[in-house]
């Protein structure tokens, strides 16, 4: 008895339209080049065939039935792929070349079902052999299904006159929004002129000491993003502090609430409205956190994946930030050492931001080094990173917090200041951004001196009562 051996999926017919088009008319060649590969085709012979008409349309040569048997004999393929007879018949199977982008589209459906099949099974014989763990089975699954559906785009080459058109129209939309910031705003509107923004693809370090309020700058900005006009879905994983500390936080600065206050309950009864207003506003906020500690960087690359597919599913917008509490936190693929290790978590992240084209805000910790008593009046920079190699060439900016009353506290001129250290800046200066914090509400801002002019555009927390 015969096994029944299926198929893969396959449509010789569809081929040979196709090529029987793009023989017998120029518009087709180009069209069906635009639509497919020469990988997705089924049929071997028809592979060659259309290889050899894209070769004779990269040098704006003539395609027909000479032209591509004679470039199929030089090769030394005509015989293998049916001889200029089945050129002819090629050409016999279309009466007209009007229909070839359909015929191309059939064509693409089943190369995309076959590219699936390939990867399924080499999912499923990955987890039959456990050479790995689920994680890595796990994103290793969504970057093939991702790459298999980027596929359906079309070329990633891309002609100048096409940049450019694309570059026109970008500067012309900037000309009219005259917008002085084009990413994600982190409500600073200093720091925002200097960064003009956090922008998709991009991975951003916000760097610190302990106690200098890195987690309060990232949590600042995460609920900016939220609750700005043009709300934007952010994702916070917060590896180090537990939700209910996260949401006394976010609670604490958006009611402008003393953080021991809130969490003994020993606060002015007048307080409690504002209390009730801000989780009013909160809940209804855009902002989704997860506290698992020790998170693997592909359990963060697969979760946020899922999400922001959810997202876009139930409301048309995927995610428009991710918060990492902090890098340091977050385990790798198991290497030789650590620094290798945070290679790796630091090339996940950049991918991460890549693939999704959001903006990644990782949080990491400075060395001791940067507090040392010899270096004086020294701000820290990128150096002061820890395992700082990797992560200084991967990301694209790095903001150091950094509060000068901790190292002296005798001086009441620094008390509620903090800068902003633009260490690194890919798409543009650097600088020193000072601004106010307010560590009773783990709430930074403005300066005076920077607060926008009256009538601009605010933000969350430009919206906030001045701090005076």
């Amino acid at each position: 008895m015969s096994a029944n051996i299926s198929l893969p999926p396959q449509a010789v017919e569809a081929e040979m339209a196709v090529l029987g088009s793009m023989l017998i008319e120029r518009d087709a060649v180009e069209k069906a080049i635009d639509i497919l590969r020469e990988g997705d085709f089924y049929q071997e012979s028809h592979r060659r065939i259309f290889s050899v008409m894209t070769r004779l349309a990269s040098r704006n040569h003539a395609i027909d039935v000479v032209t591509v048997g004679e470039e199929l004999r030089k090769a030394k393929a005509l015989d293998e792929t049916g001889g200029k007879t089945y050129l002819v018949e090629l050409t016999g199977r279309v009466s007209t070349a009007a229909h070839v982008e359909h015929y191309a589209r059939i064509v693409k459906e089943k190369a995309v079902l076959r590219d699936l099949i390939r990867a399924s099974t080499s999912v499923v014989s990955s987890c039959y052999a456990e050479a790995k763990s689920a994680g890595e089975i796990l994103d290793e699954a969504q970057s093939s299904i991702n790459k298999i559906s980027e596929s359906q785009a079309g070329s990633e080459i891309i002609a100048m006159k096409d940049l450019t058109q694309e570059a026109f129209e970008r500067i012309q939309k900037a000309v009219e929004a005259k917008a002085s910031v084009t990413g994600v705003p982190s409500g600073i509107t200093r720091l925002d002129g200097t960064t003009t923004g956090f922008h998709g693809g991009e991975l951003i370090l916000i760097a610190g000491r302990p106690g200098h309020g890195k987690t309060a700058f990232g949590l600042n900005v995460a609920m900016n993003a939220v609750l700005e006009k043009k709300a934007s879905p952010v994702l916070f994983f917060s590896l180090e502090m537990n939700r209910h500390s996260l949401m006394e936080r976010l609670v604490s600065s958006r009611a402008r609430v003393d953080l021991k206050q809130l969490r003994t309950g020993y606060f002015r009864r007048d307080r409690f409205q504002d209390i009730t207003n801000a989780l009013a506003q909160l809940q209804t906020a855009p902002l989704y956190i997860t506290d698992r500690p020790g998170m693997p960087v592909l359990s963060i690359r697969a979760e946020t994946r899922l999400l922001n597919a959810r997202l876009k599913k139930e409301t048309g917008q995927g995610l428009g930030l991710v918060v990492i509490d902090y890098l340091q936190l977050v385990t790798g693929p198991k290497r030789e050492n650590r620094q290798q290790e945070v290679a790796e978590i630091s090339k996940n992240l950049k991918f991460l931001a890549r693939d999704l084209n959001i903006p990644v805000i990782a949080l990491a910790q400075l060395n001791r080094r940067s507090e040392s008593q010899d270096r004086g009046e020294e701000r820290p920079k990128l150096s002061d990173l820890r395992e700082s190699g990797s992560l200084e060439q991967d990301a694209d900016m790095v903001l150091i917090v950094y509060r000068k009353s901790l190292s002296k506290p005798d001086d009441p001129t620094l008390d509620n200041q903090a800068e902003i250290i633009v260490a690194k800046n890919r798409q543009g200066p650097t600088d020193v951004v000072k601004v106010s914090f307010i560590r009773e509400y783990t709430l930074f801002g403005n300066l005076a001196s920077d607060a926008p002019a009256e009538g601009d555009e605010g933000s969350f927390q430009e919206a906030q009562e001045s701090f005076a």
